[in-house]
């Protein structure tokens, strides 16, 4: 049996079964790929597929995009023009609520008194004129019998001066038909049903007298040697002294019916004036010209001395301090009443704010409590201040603020913001329509119907929600506010897929 001698080192070496086959494993993909490239060289190329809807309508045109108007809602997307208005922009300053000093009441008693009633509790809701508590005071009662006391003197003296004036005028009247010579019959029956007085019989006595002599002297004198001239001359000194006694009654009586109408008529003015002092002090103590009208205490009795203290407007009572029993002069404040739908706000301006501080009384501010949860409200400035404090060095602005719903709390502390800047007119959007990639920030401009392109730029100043845009828009621009994430998404999904 012969053996086979072993091979040389130099020659090669036979191949084993598993070298085969990962060789083989190797060499299939390279020859495929030959295969297929030599089929391509051979077989024209397939058509492109279609193109998507959102793609890009020309390659030439990257910052374009497509997006079919029927899309925009369900989408989001939303348009707005570009406009050039003053941007609002604040300097955040600290404040705080306080109550409105003008709608503030700290009611207390005209009159001293005891509390009888106490008719509302510490935070209550009151209307104007509602009754807050009563009192029972011996100076309402006072000034009540006052009123009547005056009352009855001056329907008195109406009465009297209404005498005398009539008396006066018919005195008047009776001392000029004296004058003029009528008849006694005549006199009589013109002032039969008209009041004169004592005045009339002395008047008539002397006038009657006067003509009895004037009617002797003229039978005298007609009757010429008949008569001794001693008898005559004593009728005539009788006549002339019966027309002087008559004269100076006439006067007298006219002066006498004068002076007491006068007299009445200022007895009148007293008494009036006397019943409108005590009409008046219940009118300062809060009563009605119909209640003092109808005021009697004689048949109030006890009642007469119960006063009631009443709201002045309407506003919630914010304290309280009226107890039963308590005698209260008015010096005591019995309850303090505030109007809580409109409330102060009051900001710390420092002496660096100055300039944002003129022209600032009857414009608008913004204010805020993000820790109360109270988003910006408006309020309107209506004391700038003047003074600044020798400790904070702040001055102290004041707006009036409306506060239907009261979440406005006084005391709570609110961040005021100043507006400050010039009222030149800028181009701003809202800060929504602001897209970001790459470090560039840009906006989506449309073009015809349904078309968006990329506009690059350059922002300025914040305000709230809106941002200025130095660069980069026109007034008139139509930009996509809201939606502009899916517009971004379609511009650049090969970029974000890549990703």
């Amino acid at each position: 049996m012969s053996v086979a001698a072993p091979p040389s080192p130099a020659g090669p070496r036979p191949k084993r079964p598993f070298v085969r086959r990962l060789t083989a494993l190797l060499l299939l993909p390279v020859g495929a790929a030959l295969g297929v490239a030599g089929t391509r060289a051979l077989t024209p190329p397939a058509a492109p597929p279609p193109a998507p809807v959102a793609a890009p309508p020309a390659a030439d045109d990257p910052t374009a995009v497509h997006f079919a108007r029927d899309r925009w809602e369900a989408a989001g997307v939303r348009t707005e023009p570009v406009t050039a208005t003053p941007l609002a922009d604040h300097a955040w300053r600290s404040g705080r609520v306080v109550l409105n000093d003008d709608r503030v009441a700290h009611v207390s008693p005209p009159v001293e008194g005891i509390i009888r009633e106490v008719r509302v509790r510490l935070g209550q809701d009151v209307t104007a004129g509602q009754v807050l508590a009563v009192l029972d005071s011996k100076e309402v009662s006072q000034a009540k019998l006052d009123l009547v006391t005056t009352r009855v003197a001056l329907a008195a003296e109406r009465e009297r001066e209404e005498w005398a004036r009539t008396t006066a005028a018919n005195t008047e009247a009776l001392v000029a038909a004296v004058a003029a010579g009528k008849s006694v019959a005549e006199i009589d029956a013109a002032f039969k049903d008209r009041p004169v007085g004592d005045r009339r019989q002395l008047l008539m006595a002397a006038y009657t007298g006067r003509n009895q002599l004037k009617a002797q002297l003229a039978s005298d004198r007609a009757s010429t040697g008949a008569i001794p001239g001693i008898t005559r001359r004593k009728t005539e000194a009788d006549y002339d002294a019966a027309e002087a006694a008559l004269q100076g009654l006439r006067e007298e009586f006219r002066f006498q019916a004068r002076q007491q109408a006068r007299t009445a008529d200022l007895k009148l003015k007293e008494a009036s004036a006397a019943h409108d002092v005590a009409r008046t002090r219940l009118l300062t103590l809060g009563y009605t010209a119909d209640q003092i009208e109808r005021t009697d205490p004689v048949k109030e009795g006890p009642a007469a001395a119960r006063y009631e203290v009443v709201a002045p407007f309407a506003g919630t009572v914010v304290e309280k301090h009226a107890v039963l029993s308590e005698r209260v002069s008015a010096q005591f404040q019995l309850f303090q009443l505030a109007d809580l739908s409109a409330v102060w706000v009051q900001a710390d301006a420092f002496e660096a704010d100055l300039p944002l501080l003129r022209g600032l009384a009857g414009r608008g501010v913004v204010f805020r409590a993000p820790a109360a949860g109270v988003a910006e409200r408006p309020a309107t400035v209506f004391y700038a201040g003047d003074l600044v404090d020798r400790a904070s060095r702040a001055v102290t602005v004041s707006a009036a603020a409306p506060n239907p719903d009261r979440t406005l709390k006084p005391g709570m502390y609110v961040e005021v913001g100043l507006p400050r800047g010039d009222a030149a007119p800028v181009v701003h959007v809202p800060a929504a329509a602001v897209q970001r990639h790459q470090g560039g920030t840009f906006v989506f401009v449309l073009h015809g119907r349904d078309e968006f392109r990329r506009a690059d730029v350059e922002l300025g100043r914040e305000a709230g929600d809106r941002v200025e845009v130095k660069a980069g828009l026109r007034p008139g621009d139509v930009i996509a506010v809201a939606g502009g994430f899916v517009l971004k998404s379609e511009l650049y999904r090969d970029q974000l897929a890549g990703d």
